[in-house]
């Protein structure tokens, strides 16, 4: 069993859904956690507080950059709520890992993101991948994250489902049919285009597609985004017991001084 001086690995599993939002995916995530982590590993689940999204759905809110700030800031006294409690590691199951560098650089436990972590799973796996998403302005916000971690000659533009909705993909929790239907044909399209390894874009795709029971189409592999989000929470945990942790040299990773932290915290009041 992995355990770190006699006690259990614990992950501290950020979502943007809102509390309340799909009860189904939560409780299949929850069940599926039990298969995927390791011996001595608990992996709790959070939410985004219930009403944050108004009458919308997560899908249709993330994709404005102001709005994303702000929920950022949520996110970010998480991360700190995370290290306070004893948490080993935060985890964000968001394939656009919102505020992952702003994570790292204000606690020192590790951080890690669904899509990071699946994008660089993915290049162990094919020596091309691609993301397949649903929704507007995913391709064009998934592309940006894949440039800023310097993988865009491994990866194909990212591709989006016709006509698919937040609706249709809970609909394929429970009947994955014509959501994988869907899926398959843009997945094909990638695939004639060189792609060799498969991101379902959001965790909500990506759990009806596992949960359908798909792990390849056309000997091309499908990235299970839980899987990579929680082993790799459970590496960088590995890691810093080992000694290794995030630099703290340079701009992007930089810790702030306590007494600059705090007053800012203060002054903004995230305290």
């Amino acid at each position: 069993m992995h355990r770190r001086g006699g006690r259990k690995l614990k992950i501290w599993y950020q979502s943007l859904f809102d509390a309340g939002r799909v009860p189904a995916y939560f409780d299949g995530v929850r069940k599926r956690v039990g298969t995927i982590a390791r011996p001595g590993t608990e992996v709790h689940l959070h939410s985004m507080p219930e009403g944050v999204y108004g009458g919308h759905t997560p899908a249709e809110v993330v994709i404005y950059p102001y709005i994303a700030s702000l929920h950022a800031q949520f996110i970010l006294d998480s991360a700190l709520r995370a290290q306070a409690e004893g948490y080993d590691v935060f985890a964000l199951s968001s394939v656009q890992d919102p505020a992952i560098e702003e994570a790292r650089s204000l606690v020192d436990i590790p951080v890690v993101g669904y899509g990071e972590a699946a994008m660089h799973f993915s290049c162990l796996l094919g020596s091309r991948f691609v993301i397949i998403a649903f929704g507007e302005r995913f391709d064009q916000m998934l592309d940006l994250r894949i440039k800023r971690l310097g993988l865009a000659e491994r990866a194909l533009p990212t591709m989006l489902m016709d006509r698919t909705t937040f609706a249709d993909v809970g609909k394929g929790l429970d009947d994955a049919g014509a959501l994988l239907e869907s899926f398959s044909a843009t997945a094909r399209k990638a695939i004639a285009l060189g792609a060799e390894a498969i991101i379902p874009g959001q965790l909500y795709l990506s759990e009806a597609i596992v949960r359908a029971g798909v792990t390849r189409i056309d000997e091309v592999p499908i990235v299970d985004g839980l899987a990579a989000v929680v082993k790799m929470a459970e590496v960088m945990a590995d890691f810093k017991r080992l000694g290794s942790t995030v630099t703290r040299r340079g701009y992007t990773h930089a810790r702030a001084p306590k007494d600059v932290l705090d007053h800012a915290r203060k002054f903004y009041g995230r305290t």
